[in-house]
C-alpha cells in the first residue's frame, strides 16, 4: 500500500523534519479546505480532526524554548508551501535554507513507485532500447536506472554509454547519476497525473451537484447567489481541463530519441517538467482538500440545496480564484 503521508499532497508527518521538539514531531501538518495549513493534533475516527493554527501550538503541547524559538518558526516556512509532496517539499526546504541529511523520507514511497511503472517505461524502454538494444532490461524507478546504467557490461554497451556521456556533456562515471536524477523528475509528472486522472470524475460530480442547486429557481435566478454559483463550477471545469491539456502537452514534448540526444534537448526536457512541477502540486492539492471536504460533509453526494449552497458559497469557494490564478501563470509550452 502506498504511504499515506509519504505520498500525500496535502499531508506532512512532522517527525521527518529536523524539528527538536519531540512532541511537535508527533503531530502532523495538514491543508484544510481553505488551502490553509494547520497542525493535526488528532484523527479519530467519529470525531474527525482537531487543527489548530501553528502559532496556537504552544498552548497545546508546552511552550520550551526548543518550540517557540526553532520549530515553529520551521513550521511556518513550511506552512507556506502550496503542498507536502516529496517534490515540493525537497524544493521548499531548498529554498528556506533548512538542510536535510537525509533525503529518503523525502521521495515517494516503494509502492507508489511500483504504481508508476507504466508511466516510468515511457522514459525507460526507449533508453534501454539504445543502450542495450533489447527490452528485457526492467528499469521501473530512477534508482534501478542508476544501478543498471552504472553496472552495464559489453564493449557494445560501454560505447553506447560513452557516447551518451559525451552527448549529455558529462563522464560515464556521473551518467548513471544524471539518468538517475532525471527519471525522479520524469516520475513526478506520472505522480501528478495519477492525482489528476482520480480527481477528473469527482470534479465533474462536483460539478453536477452544485449544478442541481442551481437550476432550482430561487436559486439559479437570486441576483448573487446564482451567479456565484455558475462561476464556481466554471472554474471547477477550467481548472481540470487545464491540467489535462498541460499533461497532453507533456506527452508529445518529453519524448527523448536518445541516438541522437543533446545537452541542450535534454536540458529542455528536464527544465520543462521542473517548471511546471510547483504549479502542477499547489492546484491539484487544492482541489483535492476541496473534493476531500466535499466528500467527507456530503457522503454519497447527499444534502438538501441549501446545503450545497452554503458549501459551495463557503468552504468550496474559498481560495478558488487563487487556484485560477495559480494555473494562469504556469509555465508555458512555447
Amino acid at each position: 500500500m502506498p504511504d499515506g503521508d509519504k505520498d500525500s499532497l496535502h499531508t506532512l508527518d512532522c517527525s521527518i523534519l529536523p524539528l527538536r521538539s519531540h512532541a511537535a514531531m508527533k503531530l502532523r501538518l495538514i491543508k484544510n479546505v481553505r488551502m490553509e495549513t494547520r497542525i493535526e493534533l488528532y484523527r479519530e475516527a467519529g470525531m474527525g480532526s482537531g487543527q489548530v493554527a501553528i502559532e496556537e501550538l504552544p498552548g497545546f503541547i508546552g511552550g520550551t524554548d526548543d518550540l517557540t524559538e526553532h520549530d515553529i518558526p520551521m513550521l511556518e516556512q513550511i506552512g507556506q508551501m502550496d503542498s507536502f509532496d516529496p517534490y515540493s517539499l525537497r524544493r521548499g526546504l531548498r529554498a528556506a535554507g533548512i538542510e536535510m541529511n537525509d533525503l529518503s523520507p523525502f521521495s515517494l514511497s516503494d509502492a507508489k513507485k511500483r504504481e508508476l511503472r507504466p508511466h516510468m517505461r515511457n522514459l525507460t524502454r526507449p533508453l534501454v532500447q539504445y543502450v542495450f538494444g533489447a527490452n528485457e532490461v526492467e528499469l521501473n524507478n530512477p534508482e534501478a536506472i542508476r544501478e543498471v546504467i552504472g553496472n552495464a557490461e559489453g564493449i557494445a554497451v560501454r560505447m553506447r554509454l560513452e557516447r551518451l556521456a559525451a552527448s549529455l556533456k558529462t563522464s560515464t562515471d556521473l551518467l548513471p547519476d544524471l539518468l538517475e536524477d532525471y527519471g525522479d523528475i520524469f516520475l513526478s509528472l506520472g505522480f501528478y497525473k495519477q492525482h489528476l486522472i482520480d480527481l477528473g470524475p469527482r470534479i465533474a460530480a462536483l460539478q453536477d451537484w452544485i449544478d442541481e442547486a442551481s437550476r432550482a429557481s430561487h436559486i439559479g435566478n437570486d441576483p448573487v447567489t446564482g451567479p456565484a454559483l455558475r462561476k464556481t463550477v466554471r472554474i471547477l471545469g477550467v481548472l481540470s481541463q487545464s491540467l489535462k491539456l498541460r499533461f497532453e502537452n507533456f506527452e508529445n514534448r518529453t519524448q527523448i530519441r536518445w541516438e541522437r540526444v543533446t545537452i541542450g534537448t535534454f536540458n529542455q526536457v528536464r527544465t520543462l517538467i521542473s517548471d511546471h512541477q510547483a504549479t502542477l502540486a499547489a492546484v491539484l492539492c487544492g482541489l483535492l482538500v476541496k473534493i476531500y471536504e466535499w466528500e467527507s460533509q456530503f457522503p454519497g453526494g447527499g444534502g438538501s440545496l441549501e446545503r450545497r449552497v452554503e458549501f459551495a458559497m463557503t468552504d468550496l469557494r474559498s481560495g478558488l480564484d487563487h487556484l485560477a490564478g495559480i494555473e494562469r501563470k504556469a509555465a508555458t509550452f512555447a
